[in-house]
């Protein structure tokens, strides 16, 4: 999956009109925000990029949807990644204050209805789950479920990440969403083994007489 791509088409799911939401990093705003002065907006960062480890453990063969007989083997398994999400109101016009705590609510109405998003394979659509629905069994297959979770942070916890993101607190609602999957398809198609065969030998295998017994595994009926 393109994380940049999914992002960007998240943003424009709550904000169709591009009317209050920034994409950009909390930690860099006192770096130089004078973008910010010609709206009220809300700053969507990526502060915490985590592997799913309740999906770790993963085998690395998967077998080919169109042939049985063979698999696709990649090198490394997929992973699954947790990526978390701060949603911050931010204005240098302090008369704005509410105006953002207003967009926050807008926010977290989205994800209230929303728990669950479906990205298209190609990179081309991010959908809700009723768009989703209305698609056919045959499209279904060409999406990805993204799921959303709401964390709820302590006092102390809040303290612990405004400072690791070096700044002063904001009013601000933080997501985890879940099965980011990141896989470069390097793939090699190998035969899947149907049968062992075994032989008994005496002493030397070279010795054709000295074969006593030959097994196949599972047994021809």
């Amino acid at each position: 999956m393109d994380i940049k791509n999914i992002i960007e088409k998240l943003g424009k799911l709550i904000d169709p009109t591009d009317a209050f939401i920034d994409i950009s990093n909390i930690a860099t705003l006192n770096d130089g925000d004078e973008f910010l002065l010609s709206k009220t907006a809300v700053i969507l960062s990526i502060i915490n990029i985590e592997e799913d480890k309740t999906l770790k453990n993963q085998s690395f063969y998967i077998a080919d949807s169109n042939d049985q007989s063979t698999i696709d083997r990649y090198t490394h398994p997929t992973k699954h990644l947790i990526i978390s999400l701060l949603f911050s109101s931010y204005n240098k016009d302090l008369s704005k204050y509410l105006d953002g705590i207003d967009k926050l609510k807008n926010i977290i109405n989205f994800f209230q209805q929303n728990t669950s998003l479906y990205y298209k394979n190609d990179g081309t659509e991010l959908i809700s789950y009723t768009t989703y629905l209305g698609k056919s069994d045959v499209d279904k297959q060409n999406y990805t479920k993204i799921a959303f979770e709401s964390v709820s942070l302590s006092i102390e916890q809040l303290s612990q990440m405004w400072s690791y993101l070096g700044s002063r607190y904001m009013p601000s609602v933080l997501f985890k969403m879940r099965l980011i999957t990141v896989q470069v398809s390097t793939i090699e198609e190998e035969s899947v083994v149907k049968e062992v065969n075994i032989n008994l030998w005496e002493s030397n295998k070279d010795d054709i007489t000295g074969l006593l017994e030959t097994k196949v595994h599972p047994p021809i009926e």
